[in-house]
Parts: C-alpha cells; sequence; structure tokens
C-alpha cells in the first residue's frame, strides 16, 4: 500500500488553466524545454507560448496550460513530505495575438496557479505540524485544491471577459494573494 500511495503521489499531476483541469500519469522527457518553472523574477513572453492554436474555439486569443506538480516525496519520522511545483506548459498554451493586455491576462492564469500551488504547501504544511501520516488526506487536500483552481481560473475569466477594469481589480487581487501566501512560495536553487 505504502509503495502504490508513493508513486500515486510522484505521478500525480493537476493541470490548471483557464479551462483544463487533469490528472496526468503521463512523463514528459523534455520537461525542461517544455516548461517553466513559477518564479516572481520571471515572467512569461509572448516567445513562451508554443502550442498549436485552437481555432475552433470562438471569443479565445490565447490560453495558458499550468499544472501543478509533487516534484519530490519523502517521510520523515513517518511523516509525509512533498515538494510541489507550478510550471507553466508551453507545448499546451498557444496565442494568435501580440496584445500586451492578453498577455498579461494570461501572465494572471499562471498566479492563480501558484496561489494555488502556495495553498496546497500550506495545508500541507499543517498536515505536518498537526503529524498526520495517512497519504489520502494529503491526496485530498490535492485534489481539493486542484478543483479550486480550475474553478477560480473560470471565475476570472468570466469576471475579466474584455473588461480591462475588471483586469486591474483581478491583478490587485492575484498580486495580495501572492504576497500574503509568500511564505508558500518555492525558491529554487537557479531563482536564489
Amino acid at each position: 500500500m505504502y509503495k502504490n500511495v508513493l508513486f500515486f503521489f510522484c505521478i500525480l499531476f493537476i493541470l490548471c488553466s483557464s479551462n483544463i483541469y487533469k490528472k496526468s500519469h503521463s512523463v514528459n522527457l523534455q520537461k525542461d524545454d517544455d516548461e517553466i518553472l513559477w518564479s516572481s523574477k520571471r515572467k512569461l513572453i509572448w516567445a513562451d507560448f508554443k502550442g498549436i492554436p485552437d481555432t475552433s474555439r470562438t471569443n479565445v486569443e490565447a490560453l495558458t496550460s499550468t499544472k501543478i506538480e509533487i516534484t519530490e516525496n519523502y517521510e520523515l519520522n513517518g511523516i509525509p513530505k512533498h515538494i510541489l511545483q507550478c510550471h507553466f506548459i508551453k507545448s499546451k498554451s498557444w496565442t494568435i495575438v501580440n496584445e500586451e493586455s492578453t498577455l498579461s491576462h494570461e501572465q494572471l492564469h499562471f498566479d492563480i496557479a501558484e496561489i494555488f500551488t502556495r495553498k496546497i504547501r500550506k495545508a500541507f504544511d499543517s498536515l505536518n505540524i498537526k503529524k498526520i501520516k495517512d497519504y489520502q488526506i494529503y491526496d485530498n487536500i490535492y485534489i481539493f485544491y486542484g478543483n479550486k483552481c480550475e474553478t477560480y481560473q473560470k471565475l476570472y475569466d468570466n469576471q475579466v471577459y474584455f473588461n480591462n477594469f475588471q483586469q486591474q481589480q483581478w491583478i490587485k487581487k492575484v498580486g495580495l494573494e501572492l504576497a500574503r501566501l509568500k511564505k508558500y512560495e518555492y525558491i529554487s536553487e537557479n531563482n536564489k
């Protein structure tokens, strides 16, 4: 059972973007070339959007695909420990425009995914403090926040659809939430 749970956590992904939330059990062999780790020091640029546009989607000018991934897990005194990262997926993100306002909108999708990554880290921290050993509880939290991320992404799109005032409000809102959860930001060795 323990090995099955560890295996499950090793390969479990949450894709959360403007319209996507999926669990994926595939491994991307060219991960480093296809993914961008969320960092406050690195904003998206249009060249990052390498996917093929879905022209069947009306009124969609760009799509940002992200995932919240457990990249490492281990136990410390029987307590599960997890390293989570938020990634932008280049090959699944696309655009048909080159506007700064749209790029800003797409950046916020990535930032929202980072918020939910931090919420998962915070919840896992709380479980660790309480010395919770049941992997199912961690899994339930991971899935819960993945679903919340998807709902929040849709709310964001619905509220800002071609509304610059609302977009500015969301930029402030997301910025404040990232700052509130700053303690749970993942800092990679490359970004220190």
